[in-house]
């Protein structure tokens, strides 16, 4: 599965560069090491952004107790329909849709709000004012005290944005990924819950 994955993502990078931000899967590493920083291991709803072929998916689905839930939004859909054939965990559903649509999911499924979010779209490729409503949509739905979890490769362009959806934002490089890639924490929503 891991190299139909890789040629599934660079196919998609190929002829969607708009939407899809890397030229291959996220690495195994990086998505071990956003699960840490979402605190995985203790949450109970989680939502992931952008999942992409799902690299990212299976490292949060080995750290997620067996007792909570997932939800994916993916916008491209290919990658919807190789999400779907290939991870058939009971506990993650994925979304063919916005992001930006976070807020009628929590309404439904889970209205304390979401432990954490992950997410790995390309905010970039996007006009400033979609990330900004994306982020601000993530900010509200999370509950007191969530996290929301970002990688970028664009070292500068999203961490100013984030810190007007979050009260606090910290972040770091991590170099063993192919980009090196930027990872970001937000928590303490700006919006109300």
């Amino acid at each position: 599965m891991a190299q139909q994955s890789w040629w599934s993502f660079f196919k998609a990078f190929l002829s969607d560069r708009q939407r899809i931000g890397a030229i291959a899967p996220t690495s195994t590493g990086v998505g071990r090491r956003m699960a840490q920083l979402g605190d995985i291991a203790h949450a109970r709803n989680v939502v992931e952004f952008g999942p992409g072929t799902g690299p990212i998916t299976a490292q949060i689905l080995e750290a997620l107790p067996a007792d909570a839930r997932m939800w994916a939004f993916e916008i491209h859909e290919p990658f919807v329909e190789h999400l779907r054939a290939n991870i058939t965990d009971p506990r993650f559903t994925v979304l063919a849709e916005s992001a930006e649509h976070i807020r009628e999911l929590r309404a439904r499924e889970a209205p304390e709000g979401f432990d954490a979010i992950i997410c790995s779209i390309p905010f970039s490729l996007l006009p400033p004012p979609v990330t900004s409503g994306i982020l601000a949509a993530g900010a509200a739905a999370l509950r007191p005290g969530g996290v929301f979890v970002a990688l970028q490769y664009h070292p500068t362009y999203l961490k100013p944005i984030m810190r007007e959806h979050f009260e606090s934002v910290t972040g770091g490089w991590y170099p063993w990924n192919l980009p090196p890639t930027l990872l970001l924490s937000g928590r303490g929503s700006r919006h109300t819950n």
